[in-house]
């Protein structure tokens, strides 16, 4: 995966991280686990960089719509 790849990677959960917390999708429904998983495999310093925000909208936001 190259570095572009990664950066666009991160915007794409970062954009999902805020479609949930203004509930346009929810957090089932919005396959950012998988994303996650995806950037753990790919990078495992941007995935722990993302990890404190993800815990905190999941516990905030993990409401359905």
């Amino acid at each position: 995966m190259t570095e572009r790849d990664l950066r666009k990677l991160e915007a794409s959960i970062r954009l999902k991280m805020d479609d949930i917390k203004n509930q346009k999708v929810s957090l089932k429904d919005s396959g950012i686990g998988g994303l996650m998983n995806m950037l753990k495999k790919a990078d495992e310093a941007a995935y722990e960089k993302l990890m404190p925000d993800y815990k905190q909208m999941v516990a905030k936001y993990n409401i359905f719509k």
